[in-house]
């Protein structure tokens, strides 16, 4: 049996499979499909990918949505909204420190930050996202 690996979540992203071993993976945002109007990154798994991230400000995107399964934000400490676009209209959610929100495959969505935020995220596959302008 492999000696288990400690690492900085930072660092990493981690790609939970529906069976058999987890792995970390590096954080590689190279396979990317650029579009007209947004771009595709694939992060090529089977399953889960998850990891942290700190978030000072809004991003700077025009929002992004996940093409093969919902999103999972669970926020750390901080303080944000989660904007979404629906079929009725935009709405946005209020989240706080110790607070989860499903965000739905396929739902362009983005967060706007109201306290510096440290969150875990879990989703799978693709996600397409919006250039800004």
């Amino acid at each position: 049996m492999p000696q288990p690996k400690v690492v900085t979540l930072s660092n990493v992203h981690v790609h939970s499979r529906p069976r058999g071993s987890a792995e970390f993976l590096p954080k590689d945002f190279s396979n990317v499909t650029k579009l007209a109007d947004t771009m595709i990154w694939n992060p090529a798994v089977d399953g889960i990918l998850w990891g942290e991230s700190r978030q000072d400000d809004s991003g700077s995107h025009g929002g992004e949505r996940h093409l093969d399964a919902d999103e999972v934000l669970y926020l750390i400490s901080g303080a944000f909204r989660l904007s979404l676009e629906l079929d009725d209209g935009r709405g946005e959610i209020p989240v706080k420190a110790g607070e989860a929100v499903i965000v739905p495959q396929g739902i362009w969505h983005r967060l706007l930050i109201d306290q510096p935020c440290h969150y875990l995220f879990f989703g799978g596959g693709r996600t397409e996202i919006r250039h800004r302008g």
